[in-house]
């Protein structure tokens, strides 16, 4: 069985060096190489990221031709819960985590921009929901309500309420022992909340005067109030191959997300 490993935020572009993008997903599981009738298992550890990004990721997913096998070694939380509902078969390591939350946007502007952003979060988190509950055996007002108020799982946790199939025995050589990790909770936090902390100042940076909507899988509310000394450091900028022009990238991305009235 081929295996692609996941690591890192899921976003639309690479800024950091540490991003994984619906492009990369595309080209492994798409190879020309390769045959697309084969199985594939996916080795996903994600904190979270680009909303769009994930959805782009999960259609890509449902449209392959095999199965595919998405296996949580490590974290699961935010966007990353929606790429990896798109799984024939979903399962964790047994000391994974699965966060699930509500979407948020960075908004500025007049009172039609506001209001226009929480129309935008609420038809967000519809369509995450739409997602989860292809699976989930949760009711969607319990799913929604877990979302509300941010819900950090274990894999028992996640097994019992649906939102993965199975736990992987990482004994049984369907995963690299190695590979395997236990989670702690407040390292997973801290890096949900450096996704949002990043992208909050990128945007800030490059669009001060745009007043403009960026949308994020964003960290938890109370994330701010997260002790300092807990939040994991940011790596060093590694500019991509072809950065561009860092504003007509936010610029593009930003019209992906505009309401179409």
């Amino acid at each position: 069985m081929r295996v692609i490993n996941l690591n890192g935020y899921i976003d639309e572009d690479v800024w950091y060096g540490d991003e994984i993008t619906p492009d990369m997903l595309h080209e492994q599981l798409f190879a020309e190489d390769e045959d697309h009738q084969q199985p594939v298992r996916i080795i996903l550890n994600s904190y979270g990221g680009s909303c769009n990004a994930a959805v782009r990721m999960y259609d890509d997913v449902r449209a392959y031709p095999g199965d595919v096998h998405i296996i949580i070694s490590g974290t699961a939380a935010s966007a990353a819960t929606v790429l990896a509902t798109a799984a024939d078969r979903l399962e964790m390591t047994p000391g994974s985590m699965w966060m699930i939350h509500d979407p948020s946007v960075f908004a500025c502007g007049n009172e039609r921009d506001l209001m226009d952003a929480i129309e935008q979060l609420r038809a967000c988190k519809e369509s995450i929901l739409n997602v989860y509950c292809r699976r989930c055996r949760r009711s969607r007002d319990d799913v929604s309500a877990m979302m509300s108020k941010t819900t950090w799982m274990d894999s028992h946790q996640a097994c019992a309420d649906g939102f993965v199939d199975g736990i992987v025995d990482v004994g049984s050589g369907v995963i690299d022992a190695a590979a395997d990790r236990t989670v702690v909770l407040k390292d997973a936090e801290a890096r949900v909340k450096m996704w949002f902390d990043r992208s909050r100042a990128r945007l800030e940076r490059h669009d001060k005067s745009a007043g403009a909507l960026a949308a994020v899988a964003a960290a938890p509310e109370d994330a701010s109030e997260a002790p300092a000394t807990e939040v994991i450091p940011e790596e060093p900028v590694v500019q991509p191959v072809d950065p561009g022009v860092p504003v007509a990238q936010l610029h593009k991305r930003l019209e992906l997300i505009k309401s179409r009235h």
